[in-house]
């Protein structure tokens, strides 16, 4: 191998395990004046400031798990709020989602019209 096709070589290996390097462990943080979210990865943290509006709540769900969310407008304004700080793996995120909406009163129930995937907030029917 001729010494500038190894230091080609060379430079590639270095650029392609400082871009892998850099492409794992990216970290994002959103904060506001109701949450904080980290996501790192497949783990996310979470912690509440003040009362969060069940629209940001959503919003802050879908950031985390892709997924799609819909309510009615009449519970826009109910608000969801907890005491520290929540860290769990990206897949149970939606379990922490079905139990905070459970203590309004709301569940979660997967829906799918054609090919489009979605949740649906809804209020529980009590008897």
């Amino acid at each position: 191998m001729k010494p500038r096709t190894k230091l080609l070589s060379v430079c590639l290996v270095t650029a392609c395990a400082m871009l892998a390097c850099c492409t794992v462990n990216t970290k994002r943080v959103i904060a506001n004046d109701a949450y904080v979210l980290s996501i790192e990865g497949d783990t996310v943290s979470v912690s509440c400031e003040s009362p969060v509006p069940l629209s940001e709540f959503l919003k802050m769900a879908q950031l985390v798990t892709h997924g799609m969310y819909t309510f009615h407008r009449d519970d826009a304004d109910t608000e969801i709020s907890w005491v520290g700080k929540l860290t769990c793996d990206r897949k149970e995120f939606n379990e922490f989602v079905k139990t905070m909406l459970s203590t309004l009163g709301l569940a979660l129930a997967a829906r799918q019209q054609g090919d489009v995937e979605f949740f649906e907030v809804h209020a529980i029917k009590r008897g």
